[in-house]
């Protein structure tokens, strides 16, 4: 396959909590790959216009989006404003994502409302509000970003995991649903990636010292943001079109060698 300078070229895309962290490296990618590109954000406007103004300085067309996913007239906002001001949508990254850590003991109904509605009921509303401006639109995709508090087990992140999950079987029954309008869905689940937005995470440290021990990969070689971006844009070719329902962990096989103890001693 030969891949050409700008193969999303005229096609925009909206990708959500695209100012920051893996949201950040996906925005630079697709734009790299020629897409115009609708940036929403939340609550620190500065990152946004930050890489909105890098981008437009390289050519690329960037607006800038604030909407609060937790909230569904906020999402309906937003779709509008896309409809209004980009009259389409080819492709829709749904990136946001918030969690309260805490101990299932302890968590309040409140916490486990806000994750649910950020994370899993906005997969839902998003795509119900997209359909609009996505279907029959030339290589139409919406690409959900999970995480791995899914496959294994991540210290007080038990509100994050169960939203995740529903986030992860809502993209599969969307891949089915969506189907008829032309709109190919999947979920992209990135490992352990050294950004600001995760160093949040309380297993941060501990998971990155455990990956570098275990890896048989020569280097100090992680998941990083470019690795996601590059996976959520391959979705995007039209060469890619019958991969549909599909999560696709990222993060250099560490979900299969996990357990495997330390291979430090042995490349020594």
């Amino acid at each position: 396959m030969s891949l050409q300078a700008e193969p999303l070229k005229g096609k925009t895309a909206l990708i959500t909590g695209g100012s920051r962290g893996i949201g950040a490296g996906i925005t630079r990618k697709l734009a790299a790959w020629g897409c115009t590109v609708a940036v929403n954000y939340v609550d620190r406007p500065g990152p946004a216009k930050r890489i909105a103004a890098e981008l437009e300085e390289q050519g690329t067309k960037v607006t800038l989006h604030r909407a609060d996913l937790s909230e569904p007239a906020q999402i309906e906002g937003l779709m509008r404003e896309i409809g209004e001001q980009h009259g389409d949508l080819n492709i829709l990254v749904h990136n946001a994502g918030a969690t309260k850590f805490a101990m299932l003991e302890n968590a309040s109904l409140e916490d486990w409302q806000f994750v649910q509605d950020t994370n899993s009921r906005s997969t839902w509303l998003l795509a119900k509000h997209a359909i609009p401006l996505m279907r029959e639109r030339e290589g139409a995709r919406y690409i959900t970003i999970t995480n791995s508090t899914t496959t294994r087990i991540i210290p007080r992140a038990g509100l994050f995991s169960a939203a995740k999950a529903g986030m992860e079987a809502l993209t599969n029954y969307l891949s089915y649903e969506l189907a008829p309008y032309g709109i190919v869905a999947n979920c992209v689940r990135p490992g352990l990636v050294q950004t600001e937005v995760f160093k949040v995470r309380p297993d941060f440290a501990h998971g990155v010292n455990h990956e570098l021990a275990v890896s048989p990969w020569p280097g100090e070689r992680m998941t990083t943001v470019e690795n996601s971006a590059d996976v959520v844009a391959m979705l995007c070719l039209d060469e890619a079109s019958w991969i549909a329902g599909q999560t696709i962990t990222v993060d250099g096989g560490y979900r299969l060698w996990g357990g495997v103890g330390s291979t430090r001693r042995s490349r020594a």
